[in-house]
């Protein structure tokens, strides 16, 4: 017999209460004044509530910022800019004058999920949860994952019951954007849970309250009555993992989402005709995959580097995606603050790219490559189709591409590992899908040559002026100088072909015609605070 997704979900739900003793809770019934929205996520699995979740950026857009709140927030109820970090756990901050301590203001009258008061304390336990090893709830898995964001903090200490101190490494301007990462459980449930079990009870101060949460399979958060910026509209969100653009499009035509992430490409004009929200736009997101520099044959090889490049039909791949994407000219689309047209970027060339491969000291036919890649995955557009269309472009220049697909959490881990890591030394380019300039703390991990917070060199990218002009850029107060550095290093990568310039993502989304409030950012978040949909 078949039974719709949503059947299917509730009677495993079932059963897994009933022989496994889930601690899920069972559905709450009609939803809350406001609707709900039900959500087919790219994701392979529901990200887990813990801080951060996982699943990439897809588990903080969903779960993380409607769960919690940080001591910042990005201004995602607007289009026209790039969000940038505004008050929210922090009403305010002061740095010193030599950027490297600052101190932040706590909000008061700010309560969790559990009921229990956030304040300086919750900040010290958070910190030390994810910082300390020697604290008795110190959480190893957490730790690994938050470690990009903690790389300049030297020291914290609460001043008082509603102020916090952080010192850091250096001078460093960049500490109200790392923040927004950060979020803050319930000291108490942590406690009272443990480490181990804390997902199944998670609790933030954010305007969602997690009321089910079945793993593979749905998360239920319930709009948070007590949120302290006031109840949003929306009632209730429903996620579901849906790792196939086809069963996410189904799910959408089906009536069984309201909201489908990245459904297939060729799909959008039936969609738009049928009614139904298509939503894109300019974001800091794309795929810009990364050579293998810590050996041969990119490392120390420039001009074979710019003749992949030059080897790229990237309006071909445009137009195999139904232009849900766009060429890239280089790491971060035009209209982003790091963005450069001091360099021009590569062009589709094929006779170029087979001089150029020349020069590299191959003649077509010698070189074969591995490129590793997700089979699908948190953002990650349409890996498939556009890997057949890289293999035949590569080939267009005599390049065989030994095509590896793998897991999106595999991929993740070996940015983790590094390619110089045995287990993944045979592999040459890596698919890479950044939130390419969303937020200029994420560059650290990817272009520095050491990077801070102990963060493995994943590629082997090392450059000592892409280093000088990341450094001077997180140490200008000024923000306009800050992009002025930052517009120099990209012009450095562009350059050096430290990457394979290859597509935008234009953030394909299908909204039902009853979703309303809905704001397309700059960003890969999003904001639900505005959202509601309409009752039946």
């Amino acid at each position: 017999m078949h039974l719709r997704p949503r059947i299917r979900h509730a009677l495993l739900a079932l059963l897994l209460v009933v022989l496994a003793g889930c601690t899920a809770a069972a559905a709450s019934g009609p939803p809350p004044a406001g609707g709900e929205l039900r959500i087919a996520m790219s994701a392979g699995n529901i990200p887990f509530p813990s801080t951060p979740p996982n699943e990439g950026y897809e588990g903080y857009r969903f779960v993380g910022n409607n769960i919690y709140d940080g001591l910042t927030r990005l201004n995602l109820n607007q289009s026209a800019a790039l969000p940038t970090p505004q008050p929210s756990l922090a009403e305010s901050w002061t740095p010193s004058k030599d950027l490297t301590t600052w101190t932040f203001k706590l909000r008061q009258g700010v309560h969790f999920h559990d009921g229990t008061t956030f304040d300086a304390d919750a900040v010290i336990f958070q910190f030390d949860r994810l910082r300390t090893k020697t604290s008795q709830y110190y959480d190893t898995k957490s730790a690994a994952s938050a470690a990009a964001s903690f790389r300049y903090f030297k020291s914290w200490r609460k001043v008082d019951a509603r102020t916090v101190q952080i010192t850091t490494t250096k001078p460093y301007a960049w500490l109200p954007w790392d923040l927004a990462a950060i979020f803050f459980p319930s000291p108490a449930v942590v406690k009272k849970y443990g480490n181990n079990d804390y997902n199944k009870h998670a609790s933030g101060t954010g305007p969602f309250r997690m009321t089910k949460y079945v793993d593979g399979e749905e998360m239920e958060l319930t709009r948070n009555d007590d949120y302290w910026r006031g109840p949003v509209k929306l009632g209730r969100i429903v996620l579901y993992p849906q790792p196939e653009p086809a069963s996410r499009l189904s799910m959408l035509q089906s009536g069984e989402v309201d909201w489908a992430e990245v459904p297939s490409p060729d799909s959008v004009q039936q969609l738009r005709n049928e009614g139904y929200q298509i939503e894109m736009g300019k974001y800091p997101h794309g795929i810009m995959p990364r050579f293998n520099l810590f050996r041969a044959p990119f490392k120390d090889n420039l001009e074979l580097r710019q003749a992949l490049n030059y080897a790229l039909d990237r309006q071909g791949t445009a137009a195999l995606l139904n232009n849900v994407g766009y060429p890239a000219t280089e790491y971060v689309y035009d209209g982003n603050p790091s963005y450069t047209k001091k360099t021009q970027g590569y062009s589709y060339d094929v006779e170029k790219a087979k001089r150029l491969l020349a020069d590299a000291g191959y003649q077509p036919g010698q070189l074969t490559i591995t490129m590793a890649y997700p089979t699908g995955g948190s953002g990650n557009m349409y890996p498939d189709t556009m890997m057949q269309k890289l293999q035949a472009d590569f080939a267009a220049i005599g390049v065989r591409t030994n095509l590896r697909p793998l897991e999106w959490n595999t991929i993740i881990s070996i940015g983790l590992d590094g390619l110089n890591a045995k287990q993944w030394s045979d592999i040459d380019i890596l698919w890479a899908s950044p939130a390419a300039g969303m937020m200029p703390t994420g560059y650290s991990a990817t272009y520095f040559c050491n990077r801070p917070g102990g963060l493995p060199n994943a590629t082997g990218l090392c450059d000592p002026a892409i280093d000088a002009a990341l450094t001077a850029a997180s140490q200008q107060p000024d923000v306009a100088a800050q992009y002025r550095y930052l517009q120099q290093m990209m012009d450095v990568a562009l350059k050096n072909a430290y990457f394979l310039f290859w597509m935008h993502d234009l953030n394909l989304r299908v909204l039902s015609p009853k979703v309303h409030g809905y704001v397309q950012p700059q960003s890969w978040w999003v904001d639900f605070t505005q959202i509601s949909v309409e009752e039946d």
